[in-house]
């Protein structure tokens, strides 16, 4: 995996239902106020904001040494087009199948209270997706458009490894965020965990093989991060 350079700028790519919420007080407390987190509001449709990594100089400025947002490639702020000058991310990802999953029931819940937005406007997703197998089948493009966009099948474990401090995994976190505290250099800290969907509906094994067989590139990334995630 590429060594981390603190003299330039890190990524933090937070990918939704991969408990970026839980890191963000990781990351404020390791970065201080070096830390950027950037986000769009659904509710009033507003873009992502652009944190400036270089000064007047040119030179890249040390108040920004870490940046953290949902990045989205349909809406104008992909990976790596966004942030071309930055070179070193780091992530945590999750079974895909599981992330997909946990968006369902995760926008269920906010459309069943009357709160779930898309670019300004309520949208009644239950109605859109009135049962989990519609939703799978459907909509699972999303999760790509918060993955660097150049990623391809075609030497995967070559692009991650040359763009990627650490890719940690959801289902043990408490020795991924071990594991990246080392790489970056920070101290120790106890793992939080918020933001935890609630299922109401069966998940059935057969939409995972078939989740699976359908989005090879996905389940190859999680398959790298596993592979990965322990090494020093």
């Amino acid at each position: 995996m590429l060594a981390y350079d603190p003299r330039q700028p890190l990524i933090f790519t937070h990918i939704p239902k991969c408990a970026g919420t839980s890191i963000v007080r990781v990351l404020r407390h390791w970065f201080r106020g070096h830390y950027h987190h950037t986000f769009t509001e659904d509710r009033l449709g507003l873009p992502m904001n652009r944190v400036a990594t270089t000064d007047a100089t040119g030179k890249w400025d040390r108040n920004v040494q870490c940046i953290h947002a949902h990045f989205d490639h349909r809406r104008g702020y992909g990976l790596p087009y966004f942030y071309p000058e930055v070179q070193q991310y780091v992530t945590i990802f999750r079974d895909p199948f599981d992330i997909v999953v946990s968006m369902y029931f995760f926008a269920k819940g906010k459309s069943k209270a009357r709160k779930f937005f898309h670019e300004g406007r309520e949208v009644d997703f239950c109605q859109i997706y009135p049962a989990l197998e519609d939703y799978v089948h459907d909509h699972p493009v999303w999760l790509y458009d918060h993955l660097p966009q150049d990623l391809t099948l075609y030497q995967l474990p070559k692009a991650l490894a040359d763009r990627f401090v650490y890719i940690g995994i959801f289902e043990d976190m408490v020795t991924s965020i071990e594991q990246l505290r080392k790489r970056l250099g920070k101290p120790p800290i106890d793992m939080p965990l918020r933001n935890v969907s609630k299922y109401d509906e069966e998940v059935p094994e057969s939409l995972r093989q078939w989740f699976y067989h359908n989005h090879p590139l996905l389940h190859g990334i999680y398959q790298f991060a596993l592979e990965t995630y322990r090494k020093a």
